[in-house]
């Protein structure tokens, strides 16, 4: 018989294993057998009732206070070696105790195991990940899967009350309110905070630690602070990157190396308030005899790659943010001012480094080749949309086709945007016999006063001149796609997947009713939605009819294999040209570079193995900025019609759920919910088609698109809501013969699980 090893033992022998560790492992690691292994069970018993082992049969056992093989972690932020770390969650709360574990996630290019799915998450993410002891106080940590933002995280409110302080949280996802168990000391009441939650709320006593103040709820900037703190946007540049940044000289570019484009009159065509230049642009005729009514197109970009290289302060800091965010009130850029707004922006009448494509198109719009330089080029003019739109209109015909021969700065800029507006009317035509898909959208407008309220929303007129800047770099942006795949170079393609069958299927089903025809036989092109929205056009039902299409569509998202862009009707697309706000473009540039031998800072071996992970995580942060944008505009928006309650307004339905029916106002575009209680006495259920809301009784049928008349009864701008009420929907619609889905038995009938019992029982089927 063989001696039983020591309590001792036992914990050192659990504590080195990474797998699971079980009785079977510590008898075969001691030798044990026969009657041995029930006194090791015995013992081992006895230790987990002393609270020196712990664990389950599935997971094994481990020492006291050692985390799980898999445990659920979250992503508290970076070392000093650019790691994602992390704090396992026990029991709901957050071991982040000086002497707690720390939890690294190893990621592409890290040390270690390469771990891709590690750029699905970033700090705030909660996950489950499968852990690999490296010492007593550290773990290695592979992800399994997210299980959400942020989710041990809440923004919230001081509120001081008898008993204390307590934190309530600005989100409608948050059920309760939380005790401030710490970090509450000298803040004043309405201070918006971040804190962690350390107790679960199911227990009756949900506190949190305060860990960020954020200050005053009357800021005129609490809004967008809110939008920031909720998606943990990165604000402060590190330390690094700003030394870097401001180190960054533009006489260390070698302008030998590069062709001269100065004596190019480019000119750039932006926002009026536009602050950052990515693009310019130039046309001319083409003197090509075999290219007669044709004309070469220029697009020059600002070259990012020039300053930002891989594996920088900077280009850390800039993989990390993906991308600038977009606020009412702010921008949150991807690289630090001096690059964004200074050397990397194409400022008027100042030399820039530029990756430049030139173009040349036929008489038909097509383009007939291309070519990359990488160059110094000077802009000419700095033109608002409206200041180009303004000349483009009053150019005659007999203007465009014959140059002014006056020698004024005026006259000069006529003949240059008149060689422009040319170019765009060949490559218009082309862009129409592609047939992309339309998309009838439009964008308001936010401004902002100095007070941080809102002074005005509006719709910007859509201008051809919003059309040519978009169509030449589409075009380029296709250039760059191109040149990379025939070069077999990899690159990041932006890819559009064509709708699934379901929603077409669903969509078809949605629109007969209101006279509209889906032909499930023929290719799924976007011409086929195409004319479905022109017949629709002039009908009452369009609204409706578009808004259905645009849902019907798949989401566009950066990756490495090309799948092409169906709502461009493009086979091969990439971004290119916005380097300046766009991380995934800054990779096209350095591919472009690699591809072409334009410079030793192309892109490296390792960024190629990384390119799943980075497109992973820039469409992430994508859809992290495009959440973050309308969170903030939403709390704007509900703070501007806080005063207007009892006011009726027209809208038009933009969702329905099991909640009831979202609304957007058609002056405002606030975005509000008449709840389902609101709808009367009537049961409503959400369709099949996810697209309509129906009466059980009436058979009174909520479209989205469809327009209505509303009030305005609540407005709540610390969580961006507005709650209406309908005015009228007795003479709406009803679902004439639809099938309508009803939901789940057990949700309508408090009896039916006791029926289909007795069902069972009797033998009967249902």
């Amino acid at each position: 018989m063989a001696d039983l090893p020591s309590r001792d033992d036992i914990l050192k022998f659990v504590a080195e294993q990474t797998g699971k560790v079980g009785k079977r492992e510590i008898a075969r690691a001691f030798r044990l057998s026969g009657s041995d292994r029930i006194a090791l069970k015995k013992l081992l018993r006895e230790m987990a009732a002393e609270g020196l082992l712990e664990g389950a049969r599935k997971s094994g056992m481990r020492v006291q206070g050692d985390l799980p093989n898999v445990c659920v972690i979250r992503v508290t932020g970076r070392d000093g070696e650019n790691n994602l770390v992390a704090r396992a969650i026990r029991e709901g709360a957050v071991l982040d105790k000086p002497d707690a574990p720390l939890v690294t996630i190893i990621e592409p290019g890290g040390r270690g195991r390469v771990n891709r799915s590690a750029q699905l998450v970033s700090p705030g993410d909660t996950a489950l990940a499968r852990l690999a002891r490296v010492n007593k106080n550290r773990y290695e940590a592979s992800i399994i899967r997210k299980l959400g933002g942020a989710q041990a995280q809440i923004i919230g409110v001081i509120r001081h009350r008898p008993d204390g302080a307590w934190v309530v949280p600005v989100s409608r996802q948050e059920r309760y309110e939380y005790r401030a168990r710490e970090g509450a000391d000298g803040l004043e009441e309405d201070t918006l905070v971040k804190a962690e939650k350390t107790s679960s709320a199911r227990n009756g006593n949900a506190t949190v630690k305060i860990v960020e103040a954020f200050g005053s709820t009357a800021s005129p900037h609490a809004f967008s602070l809110i939008a920031i703190a909720e998606q943990n946007l990165p604000i402060d540049f590190p330390e690094a990157a700003l030394i870097q940044a401001k180190e960054t000289k533009p006489d260390t570019i070698d302008k030998s190396a590069r062709a001269d484009l100065c004596d190019i009159p480019f000119v750039t065509i932006d926002p009026a308030d536009a602050r950052d230049h990515d693009d310019a642009v130039y046309a001319e005729p083409d003197v090509d005899p075999g290219n007669q009514g044709g004309y070469v197109v220029w697009v020059a970009i600002a070259d990012v790659a020039a300053y930002v290289t891989p594996d920088s302060a900077m280009d850390k800091e800039a993989r990390k943010r993906g991308n600038s965010v977009y606020m009412p009130d702010r921008v949150v850029p991807m690289l630090p001012e001096r690059l964004s707004n200074d050397l990397c922006s194409l400022r008027e009448h100042r030399d820039r480094p530029c990756m430049a494509v030139r173009m040349q198109i036929d008489a038909k719009g097509k383009k007939r080749g291309h070519k990359f330089v990488r160059g110094m080029m000077r802009s000419a003019a700095k033109l608002s949309y409206l200041q180009a739109q303004g000349i483009f209109d009053a150019q005659t015909v007999a203007g465009s086709d014959n140059p002014s021969n006056g020698t004024s700065e005026r006259a000069r800029l006529d003949d240059i945007l008149g060689a422009l507006w040319q170019a765009y009317q060949l490559m218009a035509q082309a862009r129409d016999a592609r047939a992309p898909l339309i998309i009838d959208k439009p964008e308001r407008r936010i401004d902002m006063n100095e007070q941080g309220a809102i002074s005005r929303i509006y719709i910007p007129p859509r201008l051809e001149a919003h059309r040519l800047i978009e169509e030449m770099m589409i075009a380029a942006n296709v250039c760059a796609a191109e040149t990379l795949e025939t070069r077999q170079v990899p690159l990041l393609f932006r890819v559009h997947d064509a709708p699934p069958p379901e929603r077409m299927h669903a969509l078809a089903d949605f629109i007969k009713p209101l006279g509209a025809r889906l032909d499930l036989g023929q290719p799924v092109v976007p011409a086929l939605f195409n004319r479905i929205m022109v017949k629709a056009y002039d009908s009452e039902h369009y609204p409706t009819i578009s808004e259905a299409v645009l849902r019907t569509q798949s989401q566009a998202v950066y990756t490495p294999k090309n799948i092409g862009h169906f709502g461009l009707n493009l086979g091969r697309y990439a971004h290119f040209t916005s380097p300046i706000r766009r991380y995934a473009d800054l990779i096209v540039h350095r591919a472009l570079i690699r591809a072409l031998k334009l410079g030793k800072d192309g892109l490296t071996d390792a960024e190629i193995e990384e390119l799943s992970a980075i497109a992973e995580a820039v469409s992430a942060t994508e859809r992290r900025a495009m959440i973050a944008e309308r969170a903030a505009a939403d709390r704007y928006l509900s703070a501007f019609m806080s005063n207007q309650i009892g006011e009726c307004f027209n809208g038009q339905i933009s969702g329905v759920s099991r909640a009831g029916l979202f609304v957007k106002l058609d002056e405002t575009g606030a975005d509000g919910l008449v709840p389902i209680s609101r709808l009367g006495a009537e049961r409503f259920f959400v369709d099949d088609d996810k697209l309509s809301l129906v009466g059980g009784t009436t058979g009174t049928v909520f479209r989205i698109g469809q327009p209505v008349e509303i009030r305005l009864i609540e407005a709540t701008p610390l969580q961006g809501g507005l709650l209406f009420s309908l005015q009228d929907y007795a003479s709406l619609p009803n679902s004439k013969g639809r099938k309508i889905r009803r939901g789940p038995a057990t949700s309508r009938r408090p009896h039916a699980n006791k029926r289909r019992k007795n069902s069972r029982k009797t033998g009967r089927r249902k």
